[in-house]
């Protein structure tokens, strides 16, 4: 098998739960190399999603199509990234020190924080795209998905792993400069569904979100988990919806 068609199904198998063929073993360098096709990764769940919702929205009204889009997406990743919400939201919620911390976001269990986080998310995520002009609904769910999947990329390259172990420092650990930039150019070469200004706006939104969250978890826990990179994932996919609906209030 070729290696980068390699690195692209160990990506599909990391973040998915689509089937691939023979259930790749993995290294950790290989997985971290995997890491540049994340927001391809994207490119497909966004757009499945946007299939589904273009499918739905002939028999349903629209904000029933928005929210079985949703739900599609949801399943397609096995609430990968919800879960490092909700842990998230639950650890720096309930943790008053680093350790306090980390410990909540290792147990499997849903406490308040993170629960209100989830019902926040997905309702955002509701209200936003069924806001959105019919039309336009299936291109930003392909852009949200896409991006959001892009943050793992200068989160990884810039903060160290919080944890002395986790499944996401198999990836942390081997995102390189040159993964970093291979993923960006994948990213801009993905959202050709919208205008060039509108490129610009959204990668300008996430990076803040990115950035911002970043010092966060720098501050609070000294680098970042596995959990951390869900969370980001979602918030920023959820501002890519609000950046959607506030271009659309304004008709940029």
């Amino acid at each position: 098998m070729p290696r980068i068609l390699r690195y692209f199904l160990i990506a599909v198998q990391f973040l998915t739960r689509i089937p691939v063929p023979g259930q790749l073993a993995t290294s950790e360098e290989e997985l971290g190399k995997a890491a540049t096709f994340f927001p391809l990764v994207g490119a497909i769940v966004g757009g499945t999603a946007a299939l589904v919702f273009l499918a739905s929205v002939r028999l349903f009204p629209l904000n029933v199509s928005v929210l079985i889009a949703i739900v599609f997406a949801s399943f397609i990743t096995n609430g990968f990234h919800e879960d490092g919400l909700a842990d998230t939201f639950d650890g720096l919620g309930g943790g008053w020190t680093r350790e306090r911390a980390l410990e909540i976001m290792r147990d499997s269990r849903l406490g308040t924080y993170g629960t209100l986080a989830l019902v926040f998310l997905i309702l955002g995520k509701f209200i936003f795209l069924s806001s959105l002009v019919q039309s336009h609904v299936w291109r930003w769910l392909i852009v949200g998905h896409v991006v959001c999947r892009w943050t793992v990329l200068p989160l990884c390259s810039w903060l160290p792993y919080a944890r002395a172990e986790g499944q996401g420092k198999l990836v942390a650990k081997q995102i390189t400069v040159s993964v970093f930039l291979a993923g960006t150019f994948t990213l801009a070469l993905l959202l050709f569904v919208i205008s060039l200004k509108l490129i610009l706006l959204v990668i300008s939104i996430v990076t803040l979100i990115t950035l911002l969250s970043g010092l966060y978890f720098k501050r609070r826990l000294s680098g970042i988990t596995g959990d951390c990179l869900g969370a980001v994932n979602q918030l920023a996919e959820l501002g890519v919806y609000i950046t959607a609906l506030a271009v659309t209030r304004l008709s940029l």
